[in-house]
């Protein structure tokens, strides 16, 4: 191994927490001024800032709610906990919502929160495609109904949060003091997905979900229907109206 090569391990396993200072010390010359520790630091404080300041900016709300302090101890040990694998500092907090699940496990809500904002962003991130129109939905044949399979658009996601964490994010969205944090006795399930350019979200009941998790797999819209009437006779007129609305919400990409 180089000199050079050396150095940058040395250098890379110090600014992680990996290795000591002592271990740099070695390679850092004497110089007027601050100590070695104290430019050695420089460099490990700045990593860690400039990865906290990535996890504000992704998870602002979630920033918010904690405040300033318990959210930097938080974003410290998630530092230490996963060292950044990525160039990108987008996906930096990936592991984020998961991550509160154990370092706060009081506080469920403030996952729901964090995976709810990381949600939003690949939303907002995900691939542009065009959704479904009225006028493609005219293409289809008599024939075609029975066979047709809709696709959702790349965006599309749900969440199942046993907390109010929506409600929380609203009211900080707006400024505005945040709910107390409320368990639901069973989950709510929300659709996210992306409209042109902006992010959007509703809460959905099961049978609406089960409609959209069947097309998505890969089930024929008849087959969505009749899985859907299976359990409740109702649901056809409920799926038909379900249909004009994920294709004016732009919830739907295509069919084949």
């Amino acid at each position: 191994m180089s000199t050079l090569q050396l150095v940058q391990q040395d250098f890379q396993g110090y600014v992680l927490g990996q290795r000591s200072a002592a271990d740099m010390q070695k390679h850092v010359a004497e110089r007027p001024g601050l100590s070695i520790d104290d430019r050695l630091s420089i460099y490990y404080n700045a990593y860690r800032i400039r990865l906290s300041e990535a996890l504000s900016d992704a998870y602002e709300k979630t920033h918010i709610y904690l405040g300033d302090a318990l959210f930097e101890n938080v974003c410290r040990a998630y530092i230490d906990a996963h060292p950044s694998q990525t160039r990108n500092m987008r996906w930096f907090g990936a592991q984020f919502a998961p991550f509160l699940k154990t370092c706060l496990p009081d506080y469920p809500v403030v996952a729901e929160l964090a995976e709810f904002e990381w949600t939003l962003n690949l939303a907002f991130d995900a691939a542009d495609e065009p959704p479904l129109s009225f006028a493609d939905l005219g293409q289809i044949s008599e024939q075609q109904w029975n066979t047709v399979r809709f696709q959702c658009v790349a965006s599309h996601h749900f969440l199942h949060f046993h907390w109010n964490a929506v409600a929380i994010w609203l009211a900080l969205n707006k400024e505005e003091s945040p709910p107390e944090a409320e368990r639901e006795q069973v989950a709510q399930t929300w659709l996210i997905w992306r409209n042109q350019l902006q992010p959007n979200f509703r809460s959905i009941v099961a049978t609406e979900y089960e409609a959209l998790s069947g097309m998505q797999a890969g089930q024929s819209f008849s087959e969505v229907c009749a899985t859907a009437a299976a359990n409740n006779p109702e649901a056809i007129e409920q799926i038909a109206g379900w249909l004009q609305s994920w294709i004016g919400e732009a919830v739907l990409a295509g069919f084949k």
